[in-house]
Parts: structure tokens; C-alpha cells; sequence
């Protein structure tokens, strides 16, 4: 190999810089171009959830069965979309028409609250008006027991403590 120097044509102490590089108005572009374009996908997203937030307000379901408003499935079951559903399943075919059950199962209740009527006629109970049944007790001064454990225990000392003296 040869220790020759070769002269490389720099003289002196004089800086150079490479005339090949990216100018700052490439830069610039490339920058602006990238905010443009995140504005534009952002629009485009909110755009996206606003139009799907529409679509699923618009075919959901309402939240409560008690809710009548216009427009929304019935929820009476028909005997023939139960069977057509679980033909083959052997599972239990319990409501086809939970509004007018419960409805039924209240007024049931509300009917034995307000009327006379025998539970067991053999054994001599009936059932009476709940009204009348609260006159009865303050009628006739039936004794009323403490609401807690509490309470008995306390009155059930007092009891023993007057038996001793």
C-alpha cells in the first residue's frame, strides 16, 4: 500500500455542506400534510360513531317491558312461535305472555287482600279484608310482640326480675 496523501480539494479550513439534502420546504410539506390528514381521519371517525350511534338507538330494544311506547315489539309469545323455537329441546315452556301474567298474579293478590274467603273450610280459616283485620287488632287490644330479639330480651329480664321480689 502507498503512504502517498492524496489532496482531497479542500483548502484551508473552509466548511462545506452536502448540496444533496432535503430542503426545509420538503419538511414543511411533509408536516402539514401529516396534520391535514389526521384532521381529515378525525372527522371521519366522529362521522363513523355519530352515523353508528344513530343506527343502534334507532333499532334498539326498550329497556323495560313496563314501557308502551309506540313502535316497539310486542313481547306476547304465541304458543306457536314457543313450539316453532324449542321444538326439539325439551325445555320448559314457562310464560307466552308475561304482561298479562303479571298483571293477573297482582289483581289476584289485590282481590285476596280486600275480600272474605276460605283457605281451608275443613279446618274453619278464611281470610278477611286486611282493613278489617287492622280494626280487629286494635279492637280487641291483641298484644303486640317487640320487633327484635333485642327488645324480648330485655322485657323478658324485666318480667323475672319483678317474679323474685
Amino acid at each position: 500500500m502507498s503512504d502517498e496523501m492524496m489532496p482531497h480539494g479542500h483548502s484551508g479550513h473552509e466548511t462545506e455542506y452536502e448540496h444533496e439534502d432535503l430542503g426545509t420546504r420538503g419538511v414543511f410539506a411533509f408536516m402539514i400534510g401529516l396534520v391535514v390528514s389526521g384532521v381529515v381521519i378525525y372527522f371521519i371517525i366522529v362521522g363513523m360513531y355519530k352515523f353508528l350511534d344513530q343506527y343502534e338507538h334507532s333499532h334498539m330494544a326498550t329497556a323495560t317491558p313496563l314501557d308502551l311506547s309506540l313502535g316497539t315489539e310486542s313481547r306476547v309469545v304465541t304458543q306457536a312461535d314457543m313450539d316453532k323455537a324449542f321444538k326439539d329441546n325439551g325445555a320448559p315452556m314457562l310464560e307466552t305472555n308475561e304482561r298479562g301474567q303479571f298483571r293477573d298474579f297482582l289483581l289476584n293478590q289485590e282481590d285476596q287482600l280486600n275480600s272474605y274467603g276460605w283457605i281451608d273450610e275443613k279446618a274453619g280459616v278464611a281470610h278477611i279484608p286486611i282493613e278489617h283485620a287492622m280494626d280487629l287488632i286494635v279492637q280487641r287490644k291483641i298484644p303486640v310482640y317487640p320487633q327484635s330479639n333485642a327488645d324480648a330480651g330485655i322485657a323478658a329480664g324485666r318480667k323475672t326480675a319483678a317474679e323474685k321480689r
